[in-house]
């Protein structure tokens, strides 16, 4: 009966320093998981640091400028395709509308010119367009050259040998003037058209910041949680830790 009540008492004697010895280990495990669990979070910070610094990411002075060059351009790097493919289709459909006015009016000057040449005997070589003005208001040099002297306008006068013409017909003159107007009209409003470029570029510069400051402020708002400061406490019956960790 000694030999196991000897063993029962070394038994009760070790079992303190067993349960002591599992704590130390469960600490250990527990910090180790800390560790870990704190360079995860580090690792995750620091992606999603380099993803906002990327190439590929979309700062507001970024967005304005390539949308700026290339109306559609910023709005499809910050991940808006609608935006995008809508300023893009207006940029062209602008420019397809620039070219079909600027080539209606080429064709109408060339229709009138042609039209004086051959009801008014217009020589069409050397002559600018404000002898086509003229020609189209007057039915006659002589009549213009006169119209100028009775204003005393001696600088004004056409020569009749190199500057002559003579409409065969008012009605014709007057079709001859349609022309002319219809196409400085054509030339105006490719003038306005360009400036409708020119709007499409600021705005959609300044939509694509828009989109790209939006895109931000969510990213921002997802890592919200992970700015605010994480603390910690592990304790053992050698020491206690304090752990702390701060995002900025």
């Amino acid at each position: 009966m000694i030999k196991p009540l000897r063993i029962a008492s070394l038994f009760f004697l070790l079992l303190p320093f067993a349960a002591l010895a599992q704590e130390k280990m469960a600490f250990r495990a527990g910090l180790a998981a800390s560790q870990f669990e704190s360079a995860r979070l580090l690792h995750n910070s620091t992606n999603d640091s380099m993803a906002d610094h990327s190439p590929g990411s979309s700062s507001l002075g970024g967005a304005f400028l390539r949308s700026a060059v290339i109306p559609g351009w910023g709005q499809r790097r910050a991940g808006a395709k609608t935006a995008a493919r809508n300023f893009f289709v207006a940029e062209v459909l602008l420019w397809s509308g620039f070219a079909s006015l600027q080539v209606y009016g080429h064709w109408l000057k060339n229709d009138y010119k042609l039209f004086a040449a051959t009801h008014a005997g217009v020589e069409l070589a050397d002559k600018d367009e404000q002898f086509f003005v003229d020609a189209g208001n007057f039915i006659s040099v002589e009549e213009f050259n006169q119209s100028r002297l009775r204003r005393r306008d001696v600088e004004g006068l056409y020569d009749p040998a190199t500057h002559a013409w003579k409409w065969d017909t008012e009605a014709n003159q007057l079709k001859f003037a349609n022309l002319r107007k219809r196409s400085e009209r054509s030339f105006s409003r490719s003038n306005l058209v360009v400036a409708g470029v020119l709007a499409n570029h600021i705005i959609s510069g300044i939509h694509a910041a828009w989109v790209a400051n939006k895109k931000s402020s969510a990213k921002d708002q997802e890592r919200g949680d992970r700015h605010l400061p994480q603390l910690g406490v592990l304790s053992s019956p050698e020491e206690i830790r304090l752990w702390a960790r701060f995002e900025f």
